[in-house]
């Protein structure tokens, strides 16, 4: 649980931050669209969620989600992005920010957890 926490609240956290540095704070999930990684159209709050995760997942201590964090990350802001609002997503930043315990929520917890399993081959 520690490990999906971590992933979770740096990626998140990295949205606004990164966001308010750059191009200003997305204002929804298909904001300010540009490439990733070779990918096209990509929006701010995906590239800063992934950026940050993958920037997160690079001190994982289970070596199979470092060689996995990519897919793990895109994973992980895919079911975020289908079951949360773009509100429901800055309100748990928002928590976040203001309280580095706060709770992810069983959803979110459940999304990131099926993706490390799936993606690095945990399960």
């Amino acid at each position: 649980m520690f490990k999906i926490r971590l992933i979770t609240l740096l990626g998140v956290l990295v949205l606004l931050l990164a966001a308010c540095a750059n191009s200003g704070a997305p204002t929804s999930y298909s904001d300010q669209l540009a490439e990733y990684q070779g990918e096209p159209n990509v929006s701010l709050a995906e590239r800063n969620y992934r950026e940050g995760c993958e920037q997160s997942g690079a001190d994982d201590i289970e070596q199979r989600v470092k060689d996995n964090i990519v897919e793990v990350c895109k994973c992980s802001y895919d079911g975020i992005r289908e079951n949360l609002t773009f509100e429901e997503f800055k309100d748990l930043d928002d928590d976040l920010r203001s309280n580095i315990n706060a709770d992810l929520g069983n959803e979110v917890a459940q999304i990131i957890r099926g993706c490390i399993l799936t993606e690095a081959g945990l399960g």
